[in-house]
C-alpha cells in the first residue's frame, strides 16, 4: 500500500509529541504537541487533516510505553493505520545520534517508520480481557516477590527477631498468600469469560508442566496465538532459540541464546520445564539421556523449553489436547 505520510509519536504521561514526515518533502517536517487525553487525541487527527495529510495513506508509529499508550491505541484503532514498536529496535536503527528531546525523538520514530515501511505492519490492540489478564499477572508478580522477601526474612532472621516482629511477618505472609490465591482465582474467571481464550487455555494445560500462569503468559505474549503463530519465532522472542557466533576463520564462538529476549516469559518457561521434567516420563528420560551423554544442565533444560513451546503451538494449531505417548518398558 502506498504511504504518503509517516507520523512518529513520542508518548509521555501528559503529552504527545508528533512529527509528520513526508518522503517527498523531507526538509519540511511538521511538529505538533497535544495532550495525552481523549480531547488531545481528537485534536491530533484534526491537525493532521489541516495539514492535508491523507489519512488512508498515513502510517503512525509509536514506541511501546505501557499504559500511557493504551487510550491512544484504542482511539486510533478504526481511524488510521498504526503500530507500536520495540524502543530498542528504534534506538539500534538510528546509527550515530547526538542530543535527545521529545521533539527529536518523534522525528526519529517517524524516520524509522519510513525506513522500515516494508516491514512494519498495522496492528490491533489486544482485547479488554487480555489487558485485564496482563494487569492481573503483573499484580501477581509483585505479590510473589513480596512473598519471597517475607519468607527469606523469616528464614534468615528468626534468631534475632522478637516474637511480635515474627508474628507480624507471619501475618504479612499469610495475607500475601491469600491475595495471591484471590488473584489466581480472578485470572481463571477472566480466562473462562471469553470462549476463544478459554479454548486455547484448556489446550495448553493439557501439556504436562504447563499450568494456569504459564498458559496465560503464553496467551498474553502471542495475543491469544494470533500475533505469533510460529514456535521458532516465539522461541526467539523468549530467548530459547540458539544463534551462531562466528566470524572468519579465527572466531568460532559457542552457539548460544541471545540476551535480547523477554526474560519474564523465559522464567515462566523454566518453571514449566522443571515441572515437566519431574512429571513427564518422556521428558524425564530425555533429560537423563542427554545428561548421560555429557550435555550441560542448562543446555538440556533449554531443549526442554523448546519442546514445550513446540507442543503448545502444535495443540493450538491442531485444536485438540496433547496426547501423551505410551512409555515402552
Amino acid at each position: 500500500m502506498k504511504r504518503s505520510s509517516f507520523i512518529g509519536i513520542d508518548i509521555s504521561k501528559l503529552t504527545l509529541d508528533v512529527c509528520v514526515y513526508r518522503p517527498e518533502h523531507k526538509e519540511k517536517k511538521v511538529f505538533l504537541k497535544v495532550l495525552n487525553t481523549p480531547k488531545g487525541h481528537e485534536l491530533f487527527l484534526k491537525e493532521l487533516r489541516k495539514l492535508n495529510v491523507l489519512i488512508d495513506e498515513a502510517f503512525v508509529c509509536m514506541e511501546y510505553c505501557g499504559v500511557y499508550g493504551l487510550e491512544l491505541g484504542f482511539y486510533l484503532e478504526t481511524k488510521i493505520d498504526y503500530c507500536f514498536c520495540n524502543p530498542l529496535h528504534i534506538k539500534r536503527s538510528l546509527g550515530l545520534t547526538r542530543g535527545k528531546s521529545d521533539k527529536l525523538d518523534s522525528y526519529r520514530i517517524a524516520r524509522f517508520s519510513y525506513l522500515f515501511r516494508d516491514e512494519l505492519k498495522p496492528m490491533k490492540m489486544p482485547s479488554d480481557c487480555l489487558i485485564q489478564l496482563k494487569s492481573l499477572i503483573s499484580e501477581r508478580s509483585r505479590i510473589v516477590k513480596s512473598i519471597v522477601i517475607e519468607k527469606q526474612t523469616l528464614s534468615d532472621l528468626t534468631a534475632t527477631m522478637s516474637k511480635p516482629a515474627k508474628d507480624r511477618a507471619e501475618n504479612r505472609l499469610t495475607g500475601l498468600n491469600i491475595d495471591k490465591d484471590a488473584i489466581e482465582k480472578e485470572i481463571l474467571e477472566q480466562v473462562k469469560s471469553v470462549d476463544k481464550i478459554n479454548k486455547n487455555y484448556e489446550l495448553l494445560i493439557s501439556i504436562t508442566g504447563i499450568s494456569l500462569i504459564n498458559a496465560v503468559v503464553m496467551i498474553l505474549c502471542t495475543n491469544n496465538f494470533e500475533s505469533i503463530t510460529n514456535p521458532r519465532s516465539f522461541a526467539c522472542y523468549c530467548g530459547v532459540a540458539p544463534f551462531e557466533h562466528s566470524s572468519g576463520t579465527s572466531i568460532k564462538g559457542k552457539t548460544r541464546v541471545n540476551q535480547y529476549a523477554n526474560k519474564v516469559v523465559k522464567t515462566h518457561l523454566s518453571n514449566a520445564a522443571r515441572a515437566a521434567m519431574m512429571h513427564d516420563p518422556e521428558l524425564k528420560a530425555y533429560y537423563n539421556r542427554k545428561r548421560a551423554e555429557g550435555k550441560d544442565h542448562g543446555t538440556v533444560m533449554n531443549a526442554l523449553k523448546f519442546k514445550l513451546i513446540t507442543r503448545a503451538f502444535a495443540v493450538i494449531k491442531r485444536g485438540t489436547p496433547y496426547v501423551k505417548l505410551k512409555q515402552v518398558a
